[in-house]
C-alpha cells in the first residue's frame, strides 16, 4: 500500500525514453483527459513521433 495513495488516485511510471521526449503538459493533459486505458498507447505514439529513439514503457495504475 503506497501512503495517501486514494481512490481514483492514479499513478504514472514511464522511462526516459518517453519523459526525454514528451512534454509534462503533454503528460498531464493526456492523464487527465484520454480514456485511461489508451493512455499509454498516445503516450507511446507521441514519444515515437518525437523521435523515439530509446526504449519506452509506460505503465498507469488506477486505485479503484
Amino acid at each position: 500500500m503506497i501512503k495517501g495513495f486514494q481512490k481514483d488516485d492514479l499513478i504514472l511510471m514511464t522511462t526516459d525514453g518517453l519523459t526525454n521526449l514528451v512534454s509534462k503538459e503533454f503528460l498531464y493533459d493526456t492523464v487527465k483527459n484520454e480514456n485511461l486505458e489508451q493512455v499509454p498507447k498516445r503516450l507511446v505514439e507521441e514519444a515515437i513521433a518525437n523521435g523515439g529513439y530509446d526504449n519506452i514503457t509506460v505503465i498507469v495504475i488506477k486505485n479503484i
